[in-house]
């Protein structure tokens, strides 16, 4: 089986913070996404861009994947890949995806400077974000417009001011569901809640929502705060029990297939082959992760060693 995508949280950094960038790589995120877009400011773009080499080395520091969150405008995307495409950087993160077409033009833009510079093709790849409604007309085919795509997500504010509508759970579920209907047609991951979590600090009301976004299908959101990491990693992720109870399907699974049964009973439920599917997926997600933490935490232990 292939190695699952592990990104439950991906943390959300400011290039023209030094603060933020400082500690970033402590948080536990899986993924830290430096920001070029809307968290710096127009003035501060071009020294931000000039940070980047020496902020994804030091973000990067405890095995966290590093992606650049880059503008819109085409004249600043243009610039904000050219500066990106470095070693180190696993992705961009597309803000306002607005058709198949944007996607292929700035995936056909990095498969140009991997090539100038000598870096693996593919390496670098792509998430998005749909926030608007032409763009969310267009999920399904965005979803599956170039190979590099990984995530898939919906900007619920955006969307929300875009339609001109409160950014609430009701208002957002069908777009949100869209998402998650056209990143799986397309074998990706969607990325997001149920909702919308602009109030960080009520986190007893973040783990709710995370866990009804994961029973609807989503397996990971992107962070504006620290405190929400551990948050999303722990329900985005398979808890023991769900873990105990995938070794178990599996387990009476194999008894079953021996005695030659297709479906069978376990616990006083019907189990078939998507349920014995599913129970497979999630030992595999729990190794995946279980070696990206291990990783993460060798890293650090390096580091203090050497320092």
């Amino acid at each position: 089986m292939k190695v699952p995508f592990v990104r439950r949280s991906s943390l959300t950094v400011p290039l023209s913070s030094e603060r933020f960038l400082a500690k970033a790589h402590l948080r536990g995120a899986d993924a830290i996404t430096l920001d070029l877009e809307d968290g710096v400011a127009p003035a501060e773009k071009a020294a931000a861009r000039q940070r980047l080499p020496e902020a994804v080395a030091a973000v990067g520091r405890a095995g966290a994947d590093v992606g650049v969150r880059i503008n819109r405008p085409l004249r600043l995307a243009v610039r904000d890949i050219e500066a990106a495409v470095i070693p180190g950087v696993s992705y961009l993160a597309i803000a306002k995806a607005e058709s198949a077409e944007h996607i292929r033009l700035l995936a056909e833009m990095v498969t140009e400077l991997e090539h100038e510079r000598g870096l693996p093709p593919g390496s670098v790849g792509l998430t998005a974000a749909i926030e608007t409604p032409a763009a969310l007309a267009q999920v399904h085919a965005i979803a599956s417009a170039d190979p590099r795509l990984r995530c898939l997500g919906l900007g619920s504010e955006d969307m929300a001011a875009a339609c001109g509508m409160e950014p609430t759970t009701e208002a957002l579920f069908l777009p949100k569901q869209m998402v998650v209907f056209a990143a799986k047609s397309a074998g990706i991951q969607p990325m997001g809640f149920v909702g919308t979590v602009a109030d960080y600090s009520d986190l007893d009301g973040l783990k709710t929502i995370v866990r009804r976004s994961k029973a609807l299908g989503f397996r990971g959101a992107s962070a504006i705060h620290p405190a929400q990491i551990p948050i999303l990693n722990a329900g985005f992720g398979p808890d023991q029990e769900e873990v105990s109870r995938a070794r178990r399907i599996i387990e009476a699974s194999e008894r079953a297939e021996r005695d030659g049964q297709g479906a069978f009973a376990l616990d006083g439920r019907m189990v078939d082959r998507p349920i014995v599917v599913r129970a497979i997926e999630t030992i595999a997600f729990a190794q995946a992760v279980a070696l990206k933490e291990k990783r993460g935490e060798q890293l650090l232990s390096a580091r203090s060693g050497s320092s």
